[in-house]
């Protein structure tokens, strides 16, 4: 059910932008302006130290789109991720809109009914500007322990020092309540500024370009991980190498977080191959699920060393785990899992819907077939082997790397 606070935000918003509409429907020229404008002076002004300056959206990124009201949908519906380009260098970038079905509102309002504020008074702010128990009611929000979309701090217990520990991970010049309704609502932008320091031992993820409001603009890292399946197998093992590091550097994590996604698919991992297919690059572009997990917690002084390892566990259609058992040790090998499940399999089990599937329809040397045979057993064991009587999965996952490695050499 949507609350009256809600309707009263979207219908206000709708009459500002209907401002830039003429009788005949044509395209506003500020569009992304528009939302910018929205989200700094009316959705959240306490998110912002600085006014945006907005007006620079549009002059800097050129919104690929069909009509008006199609990119207004796009842009506020729960698929709120948009191609356009970077006019200056006209280069493909992405633009993502945070505040996916209107989370931000709905928050807001909760707060509001938590302190009894009219409709009138409902903003974060109080009378003198004081934002302390805006901040506690959004940490709490992040930290409760009944949610499992978004992003998750582990462990469950005393995770409040982990949050804030995350948060002091980033400039102090940045607005710590924008940093705060990031990681309640879509936690990218904060991993993509993060992972962006550590240059010398990367994590395939796009850049982080600009920010207006709640948008954010990447950089564009190549089409969708099924595109690809048809290619000749030795792009697909190219690509699987690059997966299989990216599963270990996502769970090495940095500063003590670990970083565990639990929404690995074909739509969520973007390739760029060379056009002598000899090279390739491969990125994560959806990490608003994930789990961060603080393996510098003093929990974990007891069990240290220990580690969580996943059990398949079936699911028609869907990725399943047990956050709690994630949460409960210092180290996991969900990221190990989920990418052989990847490369072997899709989510109902079927071996022809894998990266590394055998296609018929290509010829493949004698060598190339030995390889996928090999790759497929380890992948199978991975996969369905049962705890406590799996190998070590970064064993079998460097195996596999071996494997590739000689073939492809």
């Amino acid at each position: 059910m949507v609350s009256s606070g809600t309707h009263y935000y979207v219908l206000l918003f709708i009459a500002i932008v209907l401002q830039y509409i003429s009788k005949e429907n044509s395209f506003p020229k500020s569009l992304l302006a528009d939302v910018c404008e929205y989200d700094s002076r009316m959705l959240c002004p306490e998110c912002f130290s600085d006014v945006p300056e907005c007006e620079k959206f549009d002059k800097i990124f050129k919104l690929h789109g069909t009509n008006f009201f199609n990119m207004i949908n796009s842009i506020f519906n729960s698929h709120s991720t948009r191609m356009g380009s970077i006019r200056e260098q006209n280069t493909l970038a992405v633009m993502k809109y945070l505040n996916r079905d209107n989370t931000i509102e709905k928050l807001l309002q909760q707060y509001c009914d938590v302190h009894s504020l009219s409709r009138e008074n409902c903003k974060w702010a109080q009378h003198d500007g004081n934002l302390d128990q805006a901040k506690e009611f959004i940490e709490n929000s992040i930290l409760d322990s009944e949610r499992i979309e978004g992003t998750i701090f582990c462990p469950i217990r005393d995770n409040r020092q982990s949050l804030r520990r995350f948060l002091g991970l980033f400039e102090p010049t940045d607005n710590e309540m924008w940093n705060l309704v990031a990681v309640r609502i879509n936690v990218e932008p904060l991993l993509l500024k993060l992972f962006a320091k550590h240059k010398f031992n990367p994590f395939h993820v796009p850049k982080l370009l600009h920010t207006f409001g709640f948008s954010i603009l990447e950089s564009y890292e190549g089409k969708t991980l099924q595109h690809y399946y048809g290619y000749p197998l030795k792009t697909r093992m190219l690509i699987a190498s690059e997966l299989i590091k990216a599963a270990f550097r996502f769970t090495e994590g940095i500063h003590g977080f670990r970083f565990f996604l639990t929404d690995i698919n074909p739509d969520n991992v973007v390739v760029d191959v060379s056009r002598n297919s000899q090279n390739v690059r491969v990125a994560f572009v959806d990490l608003d699920n994930v789990i961060l997990l603080d393996s510098w917690s003093e929990i974990f002084v007891s069990n240290h060393g220990q580690q969580h390892v996943h059990s398949r566990i079936e699911c028609n259609g869907c990725f399943a785990y047990v956050q709690e058992d994630i949460c409960r040790y210092q180290n996991s090998d969900l990221n190990l899992f989920a990418t052989c499940q990847l490369l072997l399999e899709n989510l109902n089990g079927n071996y022809a819907e894998g990266l590394l599937h055998y296609n018929h329809a290509t010829k493949s040397s004698p060598l190339y077939n030995e390889a996928l045979q090999m790759l497929h057993s380890h992948l199978k064991e991975c996969v369905y082997c049962q705890p406590p009587d799996c190998r070590n999965r970064s064993l079998i996952l460097k195996d596999m790397l071996r494997i590739i490695d000689q073939t492809i050499n």
